[in-house]
């Protein structure tokens, strides 16, 4: 049972209601930058690199700075201005939503390490899978209910630019939610050298996730394969929301089973999304009846990784790094990240099945280097 239940709470709805608002962006973008303004692909993937990759600065600046300034006003001013996202519905052309879309996914980047280093301080060691999983579930139940209400409104031919600008309603509730968690106060004035508590183990973890950024794509990618196969832009959608829905529910029972953390990560994170990725390869031809399953297979990798991840790096090091540990977890993903959606890009343009496997290898190599610390114990 955790004890200071009511603040895991706050900060797992205040990422529930950030998800509701920023995730509808996130699903329309691919549509939007490449099937409305009429980007080229290659182009694209620049951009998700870009957004996910100078996030890397971000994620380790918003970890710092939560540990000096204080990670609960870190946390708030990345969060509220997360709202950027919701100026691509304004956009002229796919040069000015990028750029909206781009600060935005920076601030997210920025507050995420100080709001998981709160999630870490209220709990004990033994509660962190379950307050991480908690914070998963809740935070993509959030995405669920965004591509929901997209999707519904797309079925309806509600333009998709007229439907963006709303999604900033759910960032302010979100904002003021984690105003109330009672964490995060506190600055560090302590130095960091030897925070770390055991070196090999945590840069393996730091590698291996950088790894598997290079194979957990922007899931636009999936989204724009569902949609050009099946002919429609919502399928395409609903593919993210397939995703989200397993990512979900399998971030909740992760946490709850106690499961050993290192094994899980490898086996169910890295191990399934190699097979994920191998099969939108290999087996994308098959429309709808494929690629549904294989997005909810990929969904539970990532829940598995979301979950296990940050209780490993909370694990092994002390109180007074929990930000800038979590921006080192948040910028080696976003490296990997940055030069996955270049490669992915270009691949893509000249094959689906060549992109994808690229994604299976890169993840298989994640697996490795967890399961090499796994054998040496």
């Amino acid at each position: 049972m955790i004890k200071r239940r009511g603040d895991v709470l706050k900060i797992s709805f205040s990422a529930f209601f950030a998800d509701l608002g920023y995730q509808a962006v996130v699903a329309s973008f691919p549509i939007v930058f490449v099937l409305v303004f009429n980007a080229p692909i290659p182009l694209y993937g620049f951009a998700e690199a870009l957004n996910y990759g100078l996030g890397t600065f971000m994620s380790y600046i918003g970890g710092i700075a939560g540990d000096k300034y204080g990670r609960k006003k870190i946390a708030i001013i990345g969060n509220i201005l997360i709202i950027l996202v919701s100026f691509v519905g304004f956009a002229k052309d796919y040069v000015e939503a990028l750029i909206f879309f781009m600060l935005g996914w920076w601030f997210r980047n920025f507050r995420s390490p100080p709001r998981r280093a709160m999630m870490a301080e209220v709990t004990t060691q033994e509660e962190r899978a379950e307050a991480f999983g908690i914070l998963h579930s809740l935070d993509i139940a959030g995405a669920l209910l965004a591509i929901t209400y997209l999707s519904t409104l797309l079925f309806f031919h509600f333009p998709i630019l007229l439907i963006l600008p709303f999604t900033a309603i759910p960032l302010v509730i979100s904002t003021i939610v984690l105003g109330t968690v009672n964490a995060g106060e506190r600055v560090v004035k302590e130095g960091r050298k030897e925070a770390i508590t055991n070196k090999k183990v945590f840069w393996t973890i730091i590698v291996s996730t950088m790894f598997f950024g290079f194979s957990q794509y922007s899931f636009g990618f999936p989204i724009l394969t569902t949609a050009e196969i099946s002919g429609k832009d919502y399928l395409g959608i609903i593919s993210y929301g397939v995703f989200l829905g397993a990512s979900s529910l399998f971030g909740y029972v992760f946490g709850k089973l106690r499961l050993k953390e290192l094994s899980s990560l490898a086996f169910l994170g890295y191990l399934v999304a190699s097979l994920a990725s191998l099969g939108f390869a290999l087996l994308s031809k098959f429309g709808l009846i494929t690629l549904y399953p294989l997005s909810f297979i990929m969904g539970i990798a990532v829940a598995s990784t979301e979950t296990f991840e940050p209780t490993i790096i909370s694990k092994l090091i002390k109180e007074e790094s929990y930000g800038a540990g979590m921006g080192y977890l948040s910028a080696g993903r976003s490296i990997g990240l940055f030069l996955g959606n270049t490669v992915m890009g270009f691949l893509y343009q000249i094959s689906y099945s060549y992109a994808y496997l690229f994604a299976s290898t890169m993840s298989l190599v994640s697996f490795l280097l967890v399961l090499s610390i796994i054998l040496r114990k």
